[in-house]
């Protein structure tokens, strides 16, 4: 099958690999669509976890192609998406839903297990969700960012009666707008030095966009509500965002942290102990957050098309990483197999 493989840091080809094969108790899945997420841009470039060899991919929907021994109430040929972990299924973390926090999980396409920049890919049955009828494989490879985003403003317990900002207008950034919309928050404000990005976010309906670097996030969000950022959002993951958001924030406010920074960092202190500020750190989402995402797109509730802004082979993705190093008007890049 082909593939795209990390022959070391910062270093992808592809290749012609074996055929993955689905063990006991596995599904083995053909891939249709896959996501380029910002982590496997960091993941990539730094290596950080991912030995040689590896194949990344972890935002993904295909149709199952196999099934391993022992695998019932599934048939090939049925349009799934995953969630990108194969886990124990009996821990307490597993029972409440979060198998991103089982002592046994292992990811797809972050090092652990191959991931979906392949034709073929292994999953376990424990974590798919059928596709609805209506909705694409192009816009279901997308739940799992979209999963992301939504835990995120839960985490900020984004109401009507939230003023807040949405630092970055990437594929998260953008998710987490959309979700942001949906709880009808009062105002938001997204910032982000790409105009290519600022434009999307004010089609998906900010109601402010704003170049945090000749412009204050937080003054715009005063210019609307009259208030200071309750909720930032950050969905940059670069040192420095970090603290960013900490002098964003108003008394009282609340940030999340969605972005995944890879470095040591540092914030100031003092600025947070002063206004009584709130930090929480997102990792990943729940089952139940994976399948509302999905219900979201069934119903009609999120729109995600206009995030596609770029359509690639498998071939294409060597190229798609570097131009992603410097984004412009890209938003997400998802590969397509036939």
């Amino acid at each position: 099958m082909r593939a795209v493989v990390l022959k070391e840091p910062g270093i992808l080809k592809v290749e012609s690999v074996p055929d993955a094969v689905a063990e006991p108790g596995e599904i083995l899945l053909r891939v249709r669509n896959c996501g380029i997420c910002g982590s496997d841009l960091h993941a990539a470039k730094l290596g950080i976890g991912m030995p040689p060899g590896t194949i990344m991919g972890h935002e993904f929907a295909g149709e199952i192609a196999a099934l391993g021994e022992g695998v019932e109430g599934w048939k090939v040929g049925e349009r799934v998406v995953s969630l990108p972990q194969m886990t124990c299924g009996s821990c307490a973390a597993c029972q409440r839903g979060e198998g991103h926090h089982c002592p046994a999980a292992r990811v797809i396409g972050l090092g652990a297990l191959p991931g979906a920049y392949a034709e073929l890919v292994r999953v376990q049955p424990a974590q798919l969700l059928r596709v609805p009828d209506g909705v694409t494989m192009r816009q279901a490879a997308l739940v799992e960012p979209l999963a992301v985003g939504l835990h995120g403003v839960r985490l900020g317990s984004v109401t009507t009666e939230t003023a807040c900002v949405v630092m970055g207008a990437g594929p998260i950034g953008a998710v987490t707008l959309l979700w942001a919309r949906h709880a009808k928050a009062r105002a938001i404000v997204v910032s982000d030095p790409s105009p290519g990005r600022r434009a999307l976010a004010a089609r998906l309906g900010a109601n402010a966009v704003v170049d945090p670097t000749t412009r204050d996030p937080a003054s715009a969000l005063r210019d609307l509500a009259g208030v200071d950022p309750e909720v930032v959002l950050e969905c940059v993951g670069l040192k420095g965002t970090l603290n960013a958001a900490v002098l964003l924030a108003g008394v009282h406010g609340r940030i999340v942290v969605l972005g995944v920074c890879t470095e040591t960092d540092e914030i100031f202190p003092l600025a947070g102990i002063m206004k009584e500020l709130e930090i929480a750190f997102a990792f990943a989402y729940t089952h139940a957050e994976f399948a509302a995402a999905l219900e979201a797109l069934r119903s009609g509730a999120i729109d995600v098309t206009p995030l596609v802004t770029d359509v690639i082979d498998l071939a294409d993705v060597p190229e798609a990483f570097r131009a992603l190093e410097r984004p412009e008007s890209q938003c997400k890049v998802v590969i397509e197999l036939p």
